[in-house]
């Protein structure tokens, strides 16, 4: 059975540009231009406290059109949530991107039917024993239940750190599947800690509860997962 291979890992992304907001100029076809000749117009703010650009797009109308967060206006690098609304304020699209590239989309139309929702994904087959990665999209990934914030607050509740292995700050790399029926199954450390907190780790990824699995053709897959846990 093929496995989708999905990646959680954040990647931090830093920049030179100035601390200031800046108002930028663009005709119809999205095209820089003097103020005298625009139509969009985009506005952006540096935020120290997430070390991004935050990006708004307006219509003409000044109705926002786009808005999200930038770890480099040039090269433009995406990195993070970004939402799009048609001009009557109606929402357009939401997407998800790693460093300039989108992982995960999802469209509306005008009259705010979902057209298409697809996540991007990693997926591994092997040929004559090696290893063949391909990016695909995949309809819907596996959800835990109540969200990523709940997957921390269980993973957090039921990993006993005070006393397990040596203390300190460190992280961690764990990988598990997701199977079509939404259970954790072979659950691993990629990059461990010390024997103690490597099965402390593991005991808590098999106490999980069942997620929502993953769709793709309308029909259940199983995806793998690569997560980071720190201990502080």
């Amino acid at each position: 059975m093929k496995i989708l291979l999905l990646s959680l890992f954040l990647l931090n992304a830093t920049t030179s540009f100035s601390q200031k907001t800046d108002t930028i100029w663009y005709n119809s076809k999205w095209e820089k231009t003097e103020k005298s000749n625009r139509f969009y117009y985009r506005v952006v703010k540096w935020e120290k406290v997430k070390e991004a650009y935050y990006v708004r797009d307006f219509y003409p109308s000044g109705v926002t059109q786009m808005e999200g967060y930038y770890t480099s206006m040039d090269p433009e690098i995406r990195h993070g949530d970004f939402k799009w609304w048609f001009e009557d304020g109606r929402r357009q699209r939401e997407a998800v991107f790693k460093n300039d590239s989108i992982i995960k989309v999802a469209e509306w139309d005008a009259a705010g039917n979902l057209k298409d929702q697809k996540e991007l994904v990693q997926t591994v087959s092997y040929k004559d024993g090696e290893p063949i990665y391909e990016i695909k999209s995949i309809e819907v990934a596996p959800v835990y239940p109540g969200g990523n914030s709940a997957l921390f607050k269980f993973l957090s509740s039921n990993i006993n750190y005070s006393s397990k292995g040596k203390k300190g700050a460190r992280r961690m790399i764990v990988r598990f599947v997701i199977n079509d029926k939404g259970k954790v199954v072979d659950p691993e450390v990629l990059k461990g800690i010390d024997p103690l907190l490597d099965r402390e780790a593991l005991r808590a990824l098999s106490l999980m509860p069942a997620w929502e699995p993953g769709k793709q053709g309308g029909k259940n897959v199983s995806v793998k997962f690569a997560m980071p846990i720190v201990f502080e």
